[in-house]
């Protein structure tokens, strides 16, 4: 253990080891917030482990007692994983992987989008590029801690002109032609600066090598750090790879555990987290 600052600023703690044995030295609901990116099924099997589509469910299930153990009752789950191509289809294991864990408690509230504007152009003769991967929002109780004013964008230049005269149908409450019930009053939009996003996310992917091969780009762990997190609270990355979690919860005043059972990714998150501008941080080292 090594201190590199005091102890007011946001700790981080880098742990070398198996999430589900390291997770047993925390308390019940330490974290507020688990958001990870696990090793996808056989892939990049030279670097990090790879596991069979056919194995991938028990793979994950095997850290839901430790998850739902540390993640506060009104905290949550962000699961971000892609499917696989296996003999010319999808293979489905991702939505196995999420029905298996609906099975044990956790409430799938939403399904985001990841996009990826410069996705790995190619050419299928079956299929077009991937550019987009599934982040999966679970918790363990209906009511959550989310702060959505935290995400706000701004509300874009078509306000001024939309919203300028309104008349007709336009100036009241304009329900569906097809009497489904829904409507829309474009009155609600007015005097408003901001606006809450969409469940897409448009984050490039990291184009340079940080020694890692798949490096979380941190915009992404930083979307939902700052929706589901306020200062101050606990974040978990329990496959933390390069360390771009830890980035993000410490620009973001959250202290954070990241965990991950490769040596080599280990000094790869102690050298991007020490190469900060601020280097006010705990580090744990368990080899």
């Amino acid at each position: 253990m090594s201190i590199i600052a005091n102890m007011n600023d946001p700790i981080v703690q880098i742990i070398h080891g198996d999430s589900r044995e390291v997770l047993k030295e925390f308390t019940n609901g330490h974290f507020n917030l688990i958001v990870t990116s696990p090793p996808y099924a056989d892939a990049r099997k030279n670097h990090y482990d790879s596991i069979h589509p056919q194995k991938y469910v028990d793979f994950i299930i095997s850290f839901h007692e430790q998850f739902w153990r540390v993640l506060a009752d009104n905290g949550s789950f962000i699961l971000n994983i892609k499917d696989k191509v296996t003999n010319g289809v999808r293979n489905r294991f991702v939505w196995h992987t999420v029905e298996a864990l609906s099975g044990l408690g956790w409430r799938c509230v939403d399904d985001y989008i990841w996009l990826k504007p410069n996705a790995m152009p190619g050419y299928w003769k079956n299929r077009l590029r991937d550019e987009w991967e599934y982040c999966f929002h679970l918790t363990k109780q209906a009511k959550f801690a989310m702060y959505q004013n935290a995400i706000r964008k701004p509300i874009g230049d078509w306000a001024k002109t939309r919203l300028t005269k309104l008349s007709g149908k336009s100036n009241g409450r304009h329900n569906s032609e097809n009497y489904s019930g829904f409507g829309r009053d474009l009155r609600n939009w007015l005097n408003k600066d901001t606006v809450l996003p969409g469940n897409t996310i448009s984050i490039p992917l990291v184009g340079k090598n940080m020694g890692h091969p798949a490096v979380f780009p941190v915009g992404l762990p930083d979307f939902f750090i700052k929706l589901f997190t306020k200062a101050g609270d606990n974040v978990l990355d329990p496959f933390a790879g390069s360390g771009s979690t830890g980035l993000a919860a410490q620009k973001l005043s959250r202290n954070v555990v990241l965990i991950d059972n490769k040596k080599e990714y280990i000094d790869v998150m102690k050298k991007r987290i020490g190469q900060t501008k601020s280097q006010a941080f705990l580090v744990n080292l368990y080899s």
